[in-house]
């Protein structure tokens, strides 16, 4: 008998987007619309007919890239997560809270919900293509559900939707431009089918282009570990992000982001841990 109600899940299918890598995913998907990928089914296509009738979904999916699961000491329950209960979300300027009033992939289960935009139901490639999505590349996807209007806050009593300060204030940076050179760079990446399956060869530039620089306007620079907020470095700093298979460095300087150089990222010398490449220094 399973006494303590604990649930296997199957795998119907797995994530195809840009964001290789947890650094430039989007922490939530509607921060970047633009933002594109699908899912490949590994189930009968039959079970996502009609799908398409729907505007958005919720997709229930696993927090594969967790990077202290493989080391983590699971508890006499087996929780491999609760070794701290609270945790500082990096946008709430130091406060401590409890993980589960936080959107932290650290969970008891690493178990994620994640809201997206329903593109389109490709049949033949057995596709179901999304946007405004925040899932790292190669997500294991447990479950997806049509949104309907009882889903949002407020529908029948005309309650609003409250969350604190930390969560609700725009920090979002005004401007992202990339160099004249950066630019060149992505116009040769994206014909060379760098950036492919999700950026086509012959239309991809401008979604690419508009998408990474969402991405940017978020600031996904790490936290700093002792203030838990984002850096403030000189302008002259140079960051980096994977966005599929291509490398982009960046500069801040104020409220704006400046791209100084694209370029090819060659993930096929990377380590591949739990699907996640770690490119060498």
């Amino acid at each position: 008998t399973n006494e303590h109600n604990d649930l296997q899940l199957q795998c119907i299918g797995k994530i195809v987007s840009p964001y290789t890598k947890r650094m430039g995913t989007p922490r939530q998907g509607a921060l970047v619309p633009t933002g594109k990928g699908y899912i490949q089914l590994e189930i009968p296509i039959e079970c996502v007919e009609g799908l398409e009738v729907y505007s958005h979904a919720w997709v229930l999916f696993s927090f594969h890239a967790n990077t202290d699961m493989p080391t983590a000491k699971a508890d006499a329950r087996g929780f491999k997560n609760l070794s701290k209960t609270k945790i500082r979300p990096p946008r709430g300027n130091g406060i401590k809270v409890g993980m589960l009033a936080t959107r932290s992939p650290h969970r008891p289960n690493n178990i994620g919900l994640s809201l997206v935009k329903i593109v389109s139901v490709d049949k033949k490639g057995k596709r179901l293509h999304i946007a405004a999505l925040d899932l790292v590349n190669g997500t294991p996807v447990y479950d997806v559900k049509p949104v309907v209007p009882w889903d949002e806050p407020g529908h029948f009593d005309g309650e609003k939707l409250k969350v604190p300060t930390w969560v609700s204030q725009d920090d979002e940076l005004k401007s992202v431009e990339f160099s004249p050179s950066a630019r060149e760079q992505m116009v040769k990446l994206v014909k060379d089918g760098k950036l492919a399956p999700v950026y086509s060869k012959k239309s991809g530039l401008d979604d690419a282009i508009k998408t990474i620089q969402e991405v940017l306007a978020q600031d996904p620079r790490a936290s700093n570990t002792n203030t838990n907020k984002r850096g403030s470095e000189s302008a002259n700093k140079v960051y980096s992000i994977l966005f599929a298979s291509i490398e982009v460095q960046f500069r801040v300087d104020g409220d704006g982001v400046v791209v100084s150089e694209v370029m090819d990222a060659d993930l096929s010398k990377a380590e591949i841990v739990d699907g996640i490449p770690v490119l060498g220094s």
